[in-house]
């Protein structure tokens, strides 16, 4: 046996001599990955604290995993899968590491399985199909696919963040109002079950469906296949909108100006996204059409603001671009992950069938942007026009429910310092908040409805499957779940399917 993993043994042995209360789990787990050859740290290794630490910091110490295993094969994947069951443990893959609510840690007690090793990437060229390992980087996996490919695949506003993780939860970005979500635009998806059984979901399939929206909850994801796509121009405009420090009546009329945009003139190759702020009050945004023709494409918003707006705009050719989307896109190997955050996040989104009133926009702007009173916190928030090709789905087609979304609002409390202890009332401070909000869109009649990849960790079951899924989708993941993952390995989260 090679010397360091009699080491390693020694120091888990050790471990239960001294404190035979910590888990057997680590000591069953260890040794069994350790005897299949698996690297793999337990508490009493150097690396532990680093490794463990999640980059959503306030949730750190919920945080506490019997293991953590770096499989580099689908071998080694299954013999640690293997392990998991011998010892009862549930399971959770960590990827890009950037999980909002720490889900890639998984519950206390459970193993963690390390994707990084997964980070492989294939072109088929007469399919268009791009093909990405379930620990690959977005940064990586679309800067091979530009290099070797002049293609491209819708993917979040970040090049450090895992592409599974992030398509699986929605994954709306700056391509996704005429391309679709990742989620939308994934071809199919390769699943290692409990029992190490591989598994390849098309479309059509049901293991597709629970892929799109609640992928981590039925297996291990190998690898993810999208379809690609080739730009039309070779030159992206970037563009910003700004009013100065205008009120919030004059911000009110402006953003719903921008709605009636949406539903009318706005073509779907415009990105639009709002900043809660008034100290300016401004827009952000892309346009993938013809350069030429966005002075004329921005016109019929321009002209329905009623106070001055300015309007400027710059050019460049798309991968540039891409690089200022995706922060990270050229590091190697998607660079490290970014710098912890300490902070508490709630998102909704809304349907072209129940637009916003000027009610409920003044509520949202009154309460975030004028009503926050903290010092020891700070806040933060966007609200991206969705629209576009969401019109021609609906919410049955994959199990995270955002058939004809037009609006995606988000609203985040952070701490200034990261490493600082989260304010115990912190959580119910920014969901008081948003509460007014939400019971305007209740009083209008209009379902309450979230972002998978912003999840809300303060959510009973009830609030979170009806605002992810629905009723109905969500009646389907759990029927689903009982055929894939039958013992309930991957139940590794607050918000797993069980």
């Amino acid at each position: 046996m090679d010397s360091s993993l009699s080491f390693k043994r020694l120091l888990v042995q050790s471990l239960l001599l001294l404190a035979p209360s910590i888990a057997l789990a680590q000591s069953s787990l260890s040794s069994c990955l350790t005897d299949a050859g698996v690297r793999n740290i337990v508490s009493a290794d150097t690396t532990w604290a680093a490794e463990t630490t999640p980059w959503q910091l306030r949730l750190k110490p919920e945080v506490n995993p019997a293991a953590m295993a770096y499989p580099t094969d689908k071998v080694q994947l299954a013999s640690s899968l293997a392990c998991a069951r011998n010892a009862s443990t549930k399971v959770s893959c960590l990827a890009g590491g950037h999980s909002f609510v720490a889900y890639g840690f998984g519950e206390p007690g459970n193993l963690i399985l390390n994707m990084a090793a997964f980070n492989s990437v294939s072109f088929d060229s007469s399919t268009n199909l791009f093909t990405m390992g379930g620990g690959t980087r977005v940064g990586p996996g679309m800067k091979a696919l530009w290099d070797g490919h002049g293609r491209h695949f819708p993917h979040v506003r970040h090049g450090r963040v895992g592409i599974a993780g992030s398509s699986i939860g929605g994954g709306y970005g700056s391509t996704s109002r005429f391309l679709g979500t990742p989620m939308d635009f994934l071809d199919s998806v390769e699943y290692m079950l409990y029992n190490g059984t591989i598994v390849n979901a098309p479309a059509g399939s049901d293991l597709l469906f629970a892929a799109q929206g609640a992928g981590s909850s039925y297996g291990v994801l190998t690898s993810l296949t999208t379809k690609t796509w080739k730009p039309t121009y070779p030159n992206v405009v970037n563009y910003t909108l700004t009013f100065g420090n205008i009120g919030i009546d004059d911000a009110v009329n402006a953003f719903l100006a921008s709605q009636d945009f949406a539903m009318t003139d706005a073509p779907d190759e415009l990105a639009l996204r709002w900043s809660l702020s008034l100290t300016p009050f401004s827009a952000t945004g892309y346009y993938y059409g013809n350069p030429a023709d966005f002075d004329a494409v921005m016109k019929p918003l321009m002209d329905r603001f009623t106070v001055n707006a300015t309007l400027r705009k710059t050019e460049f050719d798309f991968w540039t671009m891409e690089t200022f989307v995706a922060t990270g896109a050229n590091l190697p190997d998607g660079g490290p992950v970014s710098p912890g955050r300490s902070f508490y996040i709630q998102s909704l989104t809304t349907t072209t069938d129940a637009p916003l009133t000027a009610p409920i926009v003044r509520t949202l702007f009154q309460r975030v942007i004028l009503d926050f009173n903290r010092t020891d916190v700070r806040r933060s928030g966007l609200i991206d026009m969705w629209g576009g090709v969401s019109r021609d789905l609906v919410d049955a087609d994959t199990s995270y429910a955002h058939g004809s979304n037009l609006w995606l609002i988000r609203f985040d409390t952070n701490l200034p310092t990261a490493t600082n202890p989260f304010p115990a009332d912190g959580v119910a401070y920014a969901q008081s908040i948003m509460k007014p909000v939400e019971d305007a869109l209740t009083a209008a009649d209009i379902p309450l409805r979230g972002f998978a990849n912003y999840r809300d960790s303060a959510l009973t079951e009830a609030q979170w499957s009806e605002r992810l899924y629905g009723e109905q989708n969500y009646a389907r993941l759990k029927a689903i779940k009982r055929v894939y993952d039958p013992e309930g390995m991957f139940t590794a989260n607050k918000q797993s399917i069980a």
